[in-house]
């Protein structure tokens, strides 16, 4: 670890927020990232030549609210919020779309106890955390029965976990991460995260980056960590091992 992250220039982590950084909870609206972890972020986020970035499906208001932390790059919304937001006109469009994309979906959703609809501003999300086994296949159907529609409005449906987010078309954890490696142009990057919706961000990655899958589950990255608890030992090494600009001598 130590000669490794003293040796290598630039470094990029991203890292997914809910089963990532935050345990899974049974509203999204309970979750806390342990302060431990929000240390490490932020001493992170201090050292020179290493950048953070938070890659999520949470509105930018919900990820301020959780990394209250100065220096993060919060990519909200698979992309929609934050420094790669497309243009105002075009997110007044696809706010419209959402917003009508939400009433209908919401009319479906209703009648699955335990299942809700969030809408999030320009993508909604369909949950079912809550839900019994067979409510949860009787939603399944509702949600596959919403595809042409989402399709017709410009939306897309990314599964995750206890889940479906509908995002419109040409954004994903993928894109979000690929344009913030050309935006920093990092000589490594780790991406971490735990759900079906990171397997976009993993495949973005080039040889030489690190994918690490958290948690269970089925993925194509080769690195996997059990939970949050180990986010915080990777990060650590980074804090631990990355040269520190306090102690370069002042000019």
């Amino acid at each position: 670890h130590a000669h490794f992250f003293q040796r290598v220039g630039n470094v990029l982590i991203g890292l997914d927020l809910d089963g990532t950084l935050a345990p899974i909870v049974e509203h999204p609206e309970r979750a806390i990232v342990p302060p431990r972890l929000l240390s490490m972020l932020a001493q992170c986020a201090r050292i020179d030549g290493t950048r953070v970035a938070i890659v999520s499906a949470r509105s930018m208001a919900s990820i301020r609210r959780l990394l209250p932390i100065a220096g993060l790059h919060r990519l909200g919304q698979y992309g929609l919020e934050g420094p790669l937001a497309p243009s105002v006109e075009r997110r007044r469009t696809l706010r419209r779309a959402a917003a009508r994309f939400a009433n209908r979906a919401s009319g479906d959703v209703a009648p699955i106890a335990g299942a809700w609809v969030e809408r999030k501003g320009l993508t909604i999300a369909i949950h079912d955390r809550m839900a019994t086994p067979a409510r949860r296949r009787a939603l399944a159907l509702i949600v596959g029965s919403l595809h042409p529609e989402a399709r017709r409005l410009g939306f897309r449906p990314i599964p995750g976990q206890h889940v479906v987010d509908f995002v419109p078309t040409g954004f994903d954890k993928g894109t979000a991460l690929w344009k913030t490696i050309r935006a920093f142009r990092p000589d490594v990057t780790f991406y971490f995260g735990d759900s079906p919706s990171d397997e976009p961000a993993f495949r973005v990655l080039r040889a030489g980056d690190y994918p690490v899958r958290v948690g269970p589950g089925p993925t194509l990255a080769p690195f996997r960590v059990d939970g949050p608890h180990d986010v915080i030992r990777a990060l650590s090494a980074v804090v631990r091992f990355r040269p520190d600009p306090a102690s370069k001598p002042r000019r």
